[in-house]
Formats: structure tokens, sequence, C-alpha cells
């Protein structure tokens, strides 16, 4: 019932689209099966000549969405969810169950975000938006070509190149719930060289989910240049300061309930870091070039995690922590590319360093709850034996590929790729307890070769891959001792295709994952807790998406993902749960957008997002039912100004982002529920001083 009123109400609302006879001829443009990508092979090739599953979120997608989260933009790709759990903090989904877990890798102009070893699921915190020109998703590992993490996915955040001509623009967005977002563009273009400069300045407070508040700035400089005769590249700076509360999970008393109160009252995550890059290209010949970037990383993360918040035998005392982590990582990416035209090949070789110093302190806090509004009011530092952890860890990550693309015939290309990684942990206790100071070193083979096959109205398109994730520190040295690991690894196989159909396209991907060695905590017999590889996971589904032109000024865009991901010889604290449903894994997500353009001037664009029922538990006896939320945007242009109107949650849905409960833990404190959006009207305007 509630599906049929969610798909009544947008048709009602895309009808006066359908029917305005002010409507002016203006053909919906998109990117397209010819689109230029980079991500796939680290050069610039069509998409549909590379064998992988990849979208792209383009330049005209991403200034419709007008959004002030990545989480607007990325849940408009087949296959990808990903969850807000309040204030730009979030979880994904990509062919993976929504997690925390370190599967999935973040590039900015395709070199990682952060240091393999130290995932943050938070990782997207650290981009700023305002800088985004396009985006790419590549689905599936990707390791051969960019090492760990790359397992469900890799999202690429690509910025503009050098500007062509001057501009300058600000903008200001504003909604019911205390947040304002200011962004400042200036394109400076030059006859040599070129800059773009992007400041965004976010802030929220007093919004309807208690303790939501947060500030972030961000800033972004890039300067493009060339000089003598085959030099070219660019210098870009990143930084980025963020301040904000941790909102936590509700339980289930609140949810039932549409509660938008936390228990929290004092935790929260802080961030300051700068990303410093050097590119430079040298163009030896038409046949060969080398590309090499120097990247620093400085990331500094504070925390008061509600996360780590446990519960003692006095309902009303808790412990938690305060942490803080910081590291320094020095990168070297070295690639040198060869075209071979007598035969009409391409092949990369391809060299990476990353030398990352990472140290990490934390101390017990206790905590004290007032049981008669359920809310943790204050906590305070233990005088003495407060220290948990004190350590440095130094990681080097070394790696050399090969990737070789080769047509066959007409039609036909075939693409391969090797890498090898070396990770080398030096892990060095400041504390006379816990984990001994050790070092560990872990090696590994990625290998991914497809095949494309393309005519004039279809194509098709096959590949096998592996991918690896290495333990993460906070995996291999939070224990009284150091468990032997072995990276987690993943083994994919893919078929998808694409056709052209009249006023649009279609294209699919089909897939199975398979996970081996992954890591979950298991109770010893002297009954600690230690870190295993144990069992074995199994994901697979298709992925699909249409886009289809009514006519003239009305296009509609279809995204969806139907898969299953299930523990195979998995035992989880003494539990077997061998063929069970994994935790967070909806069978089926869409996105279906109806977009139009009225004239020349106005555009609008209703949403609608589906997510069906999932397993909160290990043991598949408790469901979360799944959710619908539709969502409207209205854009109107005037000379230099671009006004627009969004409603997100139009129908005030109260739900969950995620909902998952602990199947050792009984009573209501075992459900965790993050809460989505409430009904959320926005208002922006945008100022083109110099178009």
């Amino acid at each position: 019932m509630q599906i049929h009123f969610k798909l009544s109400l947008f048709l009602l609302l895309s009808t006066p689209l359908l029917t305005s006879s002010q409507v002016k001829s203006f053909k919906i443009t998109d990117s397209s099966l010819s689109t230029v990508i980079v991500s796939a092979s680290k050069s610039k090739e069509k998409r549909i000549e590379s064998p992988v599953a990849i979208s792209v979120l383009s330049r005209q997608q991403i200034q419709e969405a007008k959004a002030t989260r990545i989480d607007f933009l990325l849940n408009k790709v087949s296959g990808v969810f990903m969850p807000s759990i309040g204030n730009e903090q979030h979880m994904m989904s990509i062919r993976q169950p929504v997690s925390l877990k370190g599967l999935y890798l973040y590039l900015e102009d395709g070199l990682p975000i952060r240091t393999s070893g130290l995932f943050s699921n938070n990782a997207l915190i650290e981009i700023n938006t305002a800088a985004i020109q396009q985006i790419e998703v590549i689905k599936g590992p990707a390791s051969a070509l960019y090492g760990a993490e790359a397992i469900g996915g890799v999202v690429n955040f690509i910025h503009a190149p050098r500007p062509t001509k001057d501009a300058f623009s600000i903008s200001n967005h504003i909604n019911n719930n205390g947040l304002l977002k200011s962004d400042l563009a200036w394109n400076k273009a030059g006859g040599r060289s070129g800059w773009n400069i992007h400041l965004s300045q976010i802030g929220q407070k007093n919004g309807k989910l208690e303790y939501s508040d947060y500030t972030k700035t961000a800033l972004s400089v890039k300067r493009d240049f060339t000089f003598k005769k085959n030099w070219s590249g660019y210098q870009q700076v990143q930084y980025i300061h963020y301040d904000g509360q941790m909102t936590g999970t509700v339980d289930s008393l609140k949810f039932k309930s549409r509660n938008y109160t936390t228990q929290q009252s004092f935790t929260y995550r802080k961030l300051d870091l700068i990303r410093l890059r050097q590119n430079l290209t040298y163009q030896w010949s038409d046949a060969q070039k080398t590309t090499i970037n120097l990247l620093y990383r400085g990331n500094t993360m504070d925390q008061n995690p509600a996360y780590l918040i446990a519960s003692s035998s006095n309902p009303t005392k808790f412990k938690g922590q305060i942490n803080s982590n910081h590291f320094d990582a020095y990168v070297l990416d070295l690639q040198h590319q060869i075209n071979i035209k007598k035969i009409k090949s391409k092949i990369l070789i391809g060299g990476y360093l990353d030398a990352t110093k990472q140290g990490l302190i934390a101390e017990y806090i206790d905590i004290f709850k007032d049981t008669s509004i359920n809310k943790f009011t204050k906590y305070s530092t233990p005088l003495t034996d407060s220290l948990i952890t004190n350590y440095t860890t130094t990681i080097y990550n070394k790696a050399l590929y090969l990737n070789w693309i080769q047509p066959i015939s007409k039609g036909l290309r075939m693409n391969a790729t090797i890498r090898y990684d070396q990770f080398d942990y030096s892990f060095r206790n400041k504390l006379s307890s816990g984990t001994p100071s050790s070092n560990n070193l872990f090696t590994n083979w990625a290998p991914k070769i497809g095949a494309t096959f393309n005519q004039i109205h279809w194509g098709v398109y096959l590949n096998y891959s592996k991918g690896f994730v290495p333990p993460q520190i906070t995996e291999i040295y939070n224990a009284i001792r150091v468990p032997y690991l072995l990276p987690q690894s993943f083994s994919n196989y893919e078929i998808g295709s694409w056709l052209r159909i009249p006023n649009g396209y279609i294209e699919w991907s089909l897939y199975q994952l398979n996970g081996r060695n992954e890591i979950v905590s298991v109770r010893q017999a002297d009954g600690v807790n230690l870190n295993q590889n144990t069992g074995q996971t199994k994901h697979y589904g298709i992925e699909y998406q249409v886009k289809y032109n009514f006519n003239q000024f009305l296009q509609l865009n279809f995204n969806g993902s139907n898969a299953k991901h299930l523990y195979v010889n998995t035992i989880l604290k003494g539990t077997d749960i061998s063929n069970k449903e994994m935790v967070a894994a909806p069978r089926f997500f869409s996105n279906l957008t109806l977009l139009s353009q009225w004239n020349n001037a106005l555009s609008s664009s209703i949403e609608w997002q589906h997510q069906s029922g999932y397993f909160m538990d290990e043991i598949n006896a408790t469901q979360y039912p799944g959710f619908d939320v539709l969502n409207l945007r209205i854009n109107y242009s005037i000379k230099n100004h671009e006004l627009w109107f969004q409603c997100i949650n139009l129908t005030d849905q109260f739900y969950a982002t995620m909902a998952t409960k602990n199947f050792s833990v009984k009573g209501n404190n075992a459900y965790a529920y993050y809460l989505g959006d409430n009904r959320t009207i926005a208002l922006g305007w945008k100022w083109n001083f110099i178009p």
C-alpha cells in the first residue's frame, strides 16, 4: 500500500511536466555511452571500451542535484547505496552489505585520499563537494590497478581541468534543519596556466534530529600549467576542517515512537587535514608519456565516539573513550604509457610508494547516564590508569603494476592487468602493557583480465578480477597479543552489456563476488577476544540502468540492483551462521528519476528512492522493512543567477538509513537505528558575477 501511494504521488507530481503546453523544445543531454573516462585504466578511454561496470555522474547531473552531501549524488548510481549517519558521516554499500568495513577505495583525481590500512568509513567527509566536476564509480574489485581496499568499488572524484575562460560565482543554500552552505568559485584562465579555486563553508544548528550540529570548511586550490614544449602538470591543495556532534543511533523504543531525540550530549568527531599534490607529465613523443605524482597527506581526527560506549553492571555508569589519531603520508606515484601504433596496443607500467607514520592515543572516560531521560549527561577521566592506547605505526606500501590493452579485431578488445603489493607494518607500543611491539609483512598479487566487444548499437564485456584488503591497523594491534592474520581476498566474475534503443539506452551487469579469509573477532580458550581469518562470503546480483527520453524535454532515468549476500562456512560467537543472509543486505534497491526541462530557464526532477527489507542480525531472526523516499528539485536560471527549491523526503517518512540488532544481546538496547532525514525544505541562490 505504501509503495502504491508513493508511485501515485510520483506520477501526480510528474503530470504537469508531461502536459504543460508552455514547454519549449529543449533536448535533455547527459553523460552517454561515448563518455571518456579515466578511472578504468588510469588513462583516457571510451567508457564502452572498458571491461568493467562503471558509472559516471557528469557535470550536468552534479549541477542539477545542487547536492550539499555526497550521498545525494552517489545514491543515483545503480548498485550504490551510501547511507548518511548524520553530519556527512556515512557508511557504504557497493556489491556488499551496508557496513563500516574497509572494502572501498576513495580517490581524488586518481590517487587514494587515505593510506591503505587506515581506512575510515567516514572518509568522504574529506572531500570538498563544491570542487567536484565529475564522479566515476567502478563497481567490483579494482585492486589490479589501485591496490588494497578496492573490493566493493572505487569512487573517483575528479576536479575541473584548466579553465578556458574567467569565471567567478558565489552561492548560498539554506534549509529548515538549520543548515547554511556557502560556496565561492573562481576560475582564472591564462595562456600557459589556469587557476581553479573553490571555498565551501557549511554549518548546521538546531535541526529536528537532536544533537546534530556541525561545521565544515573546505578549500580547494588547483593550478594547471604547461612549460617548455613537452611538460605539463598541476599543483593542488586541499584543506578540510570539520567539527561535528556525533548523534549515534536510537533504540527500538525511540524508533517505534518516531522520536528524533538521542542518548548523546557530548560525543563528537573533529578533523583537520591538508593534501598537497604536484603532478608532472612529460610527453616523450606521440607514442610515449610519463606522469609523476608527488602527494603529501596530513590528517588528524579527534573523537569522543558514540559507537565505543559500553555498558557495565550499573545501569547509570558506562565506559567510553577519547582518542586522537594522526598520520603523515608521503606518496610517489609513477606511470609510463606506451602506444604501439603498429598493433594499436597500449601499455601502462606503473609504480606506487606510500610511506606513512601514524599515531594513536586513547584514554578511558567514565560516562554517567540519567535513566529518567535515557541520556548520557556527562563524563569524567579517571585519576589513574586512564590511558588505553598509545602507539605509533609506520606503514610502507610498495607496488608495481602492468596494464596491457590490445585490439584483437574490429570491435573486440582485450584488457589485462596485474599488480604486486607489499605492505610493511612497524608497530611500536609506547605503553608497558598491551600489544607487544612487532613488525608484520603482507604481500599480494592481484590480476584482472577482461574483454569488450562493441557494435554500433550494442556491446558486451566480461572480466575476472581479484581484490584484497590487508589487515587494518586497528584489527591487528588492538588485542593483548598480535594475531596472525592474512589479507582478505575476493574473486569476481562478471558479464555486462549495453544496448541503444530509440530515444535512450539500457545497460546491465551480472556478477558473483566470493570472499575468503574475512576477519572477525573470535573468543579464545583463555577468554581473550582475538581477530582471526575465518569464514567466507558470497555476493551475487545484477545491476541495471535505463535512460529514456520521452520527447525533447522529458527524460526518465531508472537505476536498480538485485543482489544476495550470504555467509559461507562462518561461525560467529559460537553460532554457525553458514548460508544465512548477511546483516543489512537488502535484496533490492533502486532510484527512479523523472527530469523535465520546462523551457530554457526552468527544470525540475522528482526522484523516488526505494530499498527493500533486510535482516538486522546474523541469525536472520529480525527484519527491517526497508523504506521509500521521494525528493523534489526545481532549478531556475535568469541572466547571471540560478535559483533552486528542494524538498527532500517529500512525504516526511520516518525511516532508518541502516538498522541492526545484536543477536547475542537481549532487550531494547540490542537494536540500533541510524535515522534518515526528516522532510527538508531548502532554497538556494547562485550569482555568477563573471558568467
